[in-house]
């Protein structure tokens, strides 16, 4: 879910936790900079001008599954009838209704109706048709989007999962370590900026090396220290691996998982995607950029971009 923000890093953040539309990200918040000017938290402050690609976490979850991620079965809908239709095809008792609306908060957001929360359970096909006829065609209000709101236009309908732990991991880039950085908590599926700011020793940081890429042992080393269980170690650490992988692959700025979870059935899955794009890679990264939802953008940065210019 984005123009210029205060950062603690030269990066970005979602999700639950929020990081969807700008680098005022979770992620951003979550690292603890080095030496430079810090804010009331203790975490550098850099501000940068950097343009970046969000896409809806529907899309995201398919780049995972891609890639050969954990991710929950779910399928995006564009009617309260497709709704209707998938809800009977995905077949499960219980069923997860997403707003696909980038701007963060969406959980406590506000449709114009009157539906309170843009991410709602459902139990049949018949409340997934309803509850989806009050999102899609709506304008969700969230402290981030203010009084404008943003259009919802589809609907991402999934299994529900049963997390039996949850946690918090992004990929981002850092000045201070002069490459990415992976980051870790034991405290997923909260807001993390929350996390950062009362518990911040929660945030774990495993920097990787531009140049040698990500090592096995590194990606263990932060599970371990993320607290999954022993036999879910190497799952996990692969699953990180993979993400990273992604992130090169696709010029990522940020990659946002939370949660990553254990789920009741012991398998480590990612339930929630935020991905960032550099746009200056638009020219290499065609699948990508060709998914941009432009009813999502500023009217600004519409015009610019009929233009072929950038808005700053």
């Amino acid at each position: 879910m984005a123009a210029s923000m205060i950062c603690s890093r030269a990066s970005a953040g979602l999700r639950g936790s929020g990081l969807r539309a700008a680098l005022g990200s979770a992620a951003a918040k979550a690292l603890a900079g080095s030496p430079g000017i810090l804010n009331s938290h203790g975490f550098q402050v850099q501000q940068q001008q950097q343009r970046r690609l969000s896409l809806h976490e529907y899309l995201s979850m398919g780049l995972l599954k891609e890639a050969g991620i954990s991710v929950p079965h779910g399928v995006v809908a564009k009617t309260p009838d497709e709704a209707y239709k998938i809800a009977k095809e995905i077949g499960t008792k219980d069923l997860v209704i997403k707003a696909q609306v980038l701007a963060g908060g969406r959980g406590k957001g506000t449709f114009e109706g009157g539906l309170k929360g843009g991410v709602k359970i459902v139990f049949s096909p018949e409340e997934a048709k309803d509850i989806s006829s009050k999102m899609i065609g709506k304008k969700l209000f969230t402290k981030q989007t203010g009084e404008k709101g943003r259009i919802c236009n589809q609907v991402f309908i999934c299994e529900r999962r049963y997390p039996r732990r949850e946690y918090y991991f992004a990929i981002t880039m850092e000045r201070s370590f002069q490459g990415p950085v992976l980051i870790g908590s034991s405290q997923g599926g909260v807001n993390i900026e929350d996390v950062a700011a009362e518990n911040p020793e929660a945030i774990i940081k495993e920097p990787i090396d531009i140049v040698e890429g990500i090592k096995k042992e590194q990606a263990v080393r932060l599970a371990q220290k993320m607290g999954f269980p022993p036999n879910l170690v190497d799952e996990a650490a692969e699953n990180m691996i993979k993400l990273y992988n992604l992130f090169l692959k696709y010029d990522a700025t940020m990659i946002e998982i939370n949660p990553m979870v254990e789920d009741a059935s012991g398998v480590v899955m990612c339930m929630d995607a935020k991905i960032n794009f550099d746009s200056n890679s638009a020219y290499r990264q065609k699948k990508i950029f060709d998914m941009q939802d432009w009813t999502q953008e500023d009217q600004r940065d519409k015009d610019a971009a009929k233009a072929d210019l950038n808005y700053i």
